[in-house]
């Protein structure tokens, strides 16, 4: 095999978190190359890379080899494999060699075809967004395995990204012809975001998998059982809004929380068009206040802090709406198709 450097070191960089550092197959503990394709498996998730014609060539490029692969210096790299399966890297003065194992033993080599599903076709750009939106309300554990899950579900024209963990959920929105739902475990929504998926995304899926197909790259991976909660249950019951400037709003919930421990709650004072930020324990007592574009009446309300600041980095507007329902009730924050609920804490003496 004849490759340039920098192309191998790419894809090896974008498949390598998807190798398992043991396995009871050893031959999963590196990077498959067949023909024209990289292969990286671990049991729940597989993704394929292009890598051109290699003319039938098939090897396994063991785990150990990746970061001496990363540091070669930029020009064609040859890659060989003996009859026992060792195999030889070399570069200008460079060589080195590894055991690794028959490609015929790694277990992912061959296509993997959800059956009696159905298609679908996204933008990119549409897919990867909205994911990145949503992220960070799925939590990496939960008891709960659909938390742990993006829900992807499509009906009455729009698909839903949904996220949700118990303390804040985010909800964004695309318009879309189709009908369909699946629930997308948050390592295969984080390994679609760090893809150049090109310009428009193939989905091929069934009841217990789905496969992401762009130009360059394909994803496969089995999908999380179980009913979702009934998220747009939560957007309802809220009396009064008004809208605030998002960075205002993130660069001074950023300053109060630096002042104070990790766990104390950030109070929300509204009154009129004012929002007074104040954060205050044994060590500190912060106070900001932010302009609103809107009067409300007034209201004392507690949150955590993390949480807001999260979710106002998860919008890209300039201007976001405040939606809330009483001091007990959950804020609503709301851009264009997106839209997020993040539950309040109680506050000390209040």
């Amino acid at each position: 095999m004849q490759i340039e450097k920098s192309e191998l070191a790419r894809k090896i960089d974008k498949l390598k978190s998807v190798v398992p550092k043991s396995s009871n197959i050893a031959a999963l503990q590196g990077i498959c190359v067949c023909g024209d394709k990289m292969i990286a498996g671990n049991g729940e998730m597989t993704v394929k890379a292009k890598i051109g014609a290699l003319e039938g060539e098939s090897f396994i490029i063991p785990a150990k080899a990746f970061d001496l692969i990363k540091n070669l210096p930029e020009g064609e790299i040859s890659i060989t494999e003996n009859q026992k399966n060792v195999i030889t890297i070399k570069t200008g003065k460079i060589k080195n060699s590894y055991q690794s194992f028959p490609a015929e033993s790694y277990p992912y080599s061959a296509e993997h075809t959800p059956e009696g599903g159905g298609k679908a076709q996204i933008p990119a750009t549409e897919l990867k967004g909205a994911m990145a939106h949503v992220l960070y309300a799925i939590p990496q554990k939960s008891t709960n395995t659909t938390m742990t899950a993006l829900y992807l579900e499509a009906k009455e024209g729009k698909l839903n990204y949904v996220g949700l963990d118990g303390h804040v959920l985010a909800w964004d929105q695309q318009e879309f012809e189709g009908d369909f739902s699946m629930l997308l475990p948050r390592s295969a929504v984080e390994k679609l975001l760090a893809l150049e998926m090109g310009e428009d995304v193939s989905i091929e899926y069934d009841k217990s998998c789905a496969i992401f197909r762009s130009d360059e790259y394909e994803v496969y991976t089995r999908l999380v059982e179980g009913k979702y909660y009934p998220y747009a249950n939560m957007f309802n019951s809220f009396s009064t809004e008004t809208r605030v400037k998002r960075r205002e709003l993130l660069d001074a919930i950023t300053r109060a929380k630096l002042c104070t421990d990790e766990k104390t709650p950030t109070k929300f004072e509204i009154e009129k068009d004012s929002l007074k930020l104040s954060i205050k324990d044994s060590t500190a007592d912060y106070s900001e206040i932010v302009q609103l574009y809107d009067e409300m009446e007034k209201l004392v309300i507690g949150f955590n802090s993390s949480l807001v600041l999260e979710t106002l980095k998860a919008f890209d507007a300039d201007d976001i709406v405040l939606r809330f329902g009483g001091s007990s009730v959950p804020m609503i924050v709301k851009a264009g198709n997106m839209q997020a609920v993040v539950l309040p804490v109680k506050l000390r003496g209040v």
